[in-house]
């Protein structure tokens, strides 16, 4: 694209030649000739060799790139990634191996990998594409424009919106971790595990990550929760739209997260817990079972607000000074009564 059709796309300013022509984006440092970056901290700005850089309102440096000036640089370097390095696309098809049942209605220019499977009375939606070993179980729905990653299963009864985005390995409706204990025996009988999972739009999932089935309801994932790899959502989680949650982290039945939620690393939660709109979690925090979590930066384990985490912290790093103090006190006490 031409630096003025980028700046046509993004409805903004631009200074440089309007003719030149930009095939890639590149970060700040590795950036050449012919590719655009982006300006994340003007402060720091030490120089580039790339063609076009995306810079906010106020950039002053002096550089000989093209500039492209925006609120949000790194928001407009994204959307110009996204055009200029697009995903690959495939022709519609259903590869030889492919077992589809009679009874599943698909769509148009749908793409069906070697090894996949679509279950009985299952949809698939216009222009899906399901990579190799994709798996659809029985009565799923699934929207239109959605890519399923390699060895993805979406298990019987569930239902994922449009353009969403399954990364290899994700399982979609598998049982949750439901047992009753029997005292006078002490077996562990399974409760039953028979709800189901809607997935909303344009929801993104990382690698080997699980969304497990409700028990008698449903897990429910919101309209534009980006999800990150090796996450577990257990059983009638609700988790509403926009929310980020981060790797590692592990989300106990029937927890509630609410719209715009940002969940650290390796977070845990236990059931019941509710986080309210807004709220952001630290990496590694832990949240106790019935915890609200209100608006707000938390951390910490169980989790608290930022602030009191913070006052904590310094005083356990304390702990060893304050030790030596009270070890010569007791010293010069012995001294003196000596």
């Amino acid at each position: 694209m031409k630096i003025k059709e980028i700046a046509d796309f993004l409805k903004a300013d631009f200074s440089g030649n309007a003719e030149t022509e930009i095939v890639r984006v590149a970060s700040l440092e590795a950036a050449r000739e012919g590719e655009a970056a982006f300006v994340e901290n003007a402060g720091k700005f030490a120089g580039t060799n790339a063609s076009l850089l995306f810079v906010d309102e106020d950039f002053k440096a002096e550089t000989p790139a093209a500039l492209i000036r925006v609120k949000n640089p790194k928001l407009a370097f994204a959307r110009v990634a996204a055009l200029l390095h697009p995903p690959k696309s495939r022709a519609p098809e259903i590869h030889p191996s492919a077992v589809v049942a009679d009874s599943a209605l698909i769509g148009k220019d749908v793409f069906i990998g070697a090894f996949c499977c679509v279950g009985e009375h299952s949809e698939i939606g216009d222009g899906t594409v399901l990579r190799a070993g994709a798996k659809i179980g029985d009565r799923v729905k699934v929207g239109r424009g959605c890519t399923f990653h390699p060895n993805v299963f979406v298990e019987d009864g569930c239902s994922i919106g449009d353009r969403v985005i399954l990364h290899a390995g994700v399982v979609i409706g598998a049982d949750g971790f439901g047992y009753v204990r029997d005292e006078a025996t002490g077996v562990y009988e399974k409760f039953p595990q028979i709800g189901t999972v809607v997935i909303e739009d344009d929801v993104e999932i990382g690698a080997n990550s699980c969304v497990d089935r409700g028990a008698l309801g449903e897990t429910r994932i919101g309209a534009g929760t980006k999800i990150d790899n090796l996450v577990q959502i257990a059983h009638n989680v609700q988790i509403g739209r926009r929310v980020v949650i981060a790797a590692q982290t592990g989300i106990s039945g029937s927890t509630v997260i609410e719209d715009d939620c940002v969940i650290g690393g390796q977070v845990g939660m236990g059931d019941h817990a509710r986080v309210l709109s807004g709220a952001v979690i630290g990496s590694q925090a832990g949240v106790l079972p019935g915890k609200i979590v209100r608006p707000g930066v938390w951390w910490g384990t169980p989790v608290q607000p930022l602030d009191e985490y913070k006052r904590q912290n310094a005083m356990v790093k304390g702990i060893g000074r304050l030790r030596e103090e009270v070890k010569n006190l007791k010293e010069k006490i012995s001294e003196n009564d000596g």
